[in-house]
């Protein structure tokens, strides 16, 4: 999970207007996940500002009850902009109707603020290693089904890698920052149980009897 590797570093974005909580989130990342570098912001309006004016995001970390925008209307927003990229919603609130409106506008899912640390990073290693949906309120995690338990998108690059794309062909095709893909390679390489990008085509083809996984 760790590597110090400068020019591997994804970008989080961690929006919360308790500077606190805000940067203690950020020591908490900074320590288990090195390969990831912050930026705050403590509105949804900053939050929209620095979502236009910068790129290659790979997961936004969004408080729901901030100044600004009505929660739904930020997501929105940051979900028609960056659709394929992680977005966990942060948040103290025990409504369950105000985490269920946030997934339904595209949050992957949440964590509760009274969660302890290393809950905190059980969730996020599920999110930002594997693309799995975490919602802290269920004993499980919920992934879409598929043949190796991928989302469809993990599906297609696990398509274009089968044919040779690399992480930079794969991004300019399917409309993803090169840090996205990553992310979605790193889960196929979870879920088949694999090492490195050679090993996942040769499990995906034998699989698919020596096809690949577009036939």
């Amino acid at each position: 999970m760790q590597r110090n590797d400068k020019h591997n570093t994804m970008k989080l974005l961690i929006a919360d207007d308790h500077e606190l909580y805000r940067d203690a989130l950020v020591m908490l990342i900074k320590q288990h996940f090195t390969d990831y570098s912050c930026r705050q912001v403590s509105s949804y309006d900053a939050l929209i500002q620095l979502v236009e004016s910068e790129s290659d995001w790979s997961a936004f970390l969004v408080d729901l009850h901030m100044p600004g925008l009505d929660f739904e209307q930020g997501i929105k927003h940051i979900k028609q902009r960056y659709p394929d990229v992680p977005l966990i919603v942060i948040t103290s609130s025990d409504n369950p109707d105000d985490t269920q409106r946030a997934l339904a506008v595209g949050a992957l899912g949440y964590i509760l603020k009274s969660m302890k640390n290393n809950e905190i990073v059980q969730a996020l290693e599920l999110i930002l290693n594997h693309g799995i949906s975490i919602h802290p309120a269920m004993p499980t995690v919920s992934a879409p089904n598929s043949e190796f338990n991928l989302t469809p998108r993990q599906q297609e690059v696990l398509v274009m890698m089968s044919n040779g794309s690399s992480n930079k062909r794969i991004a300019l095709d399917l409309g993803l920052s090169e840090s996205t893909v990553k992310i979605h390679v790193r889960a196929i390489l979870n879920s088949l149980g694999v090492t490195n990008r050679t090993e996942a085509v040769i499990k995906a083809k034998q699989h698919f009897n020596g096809k690949s996984p577009s036939n």
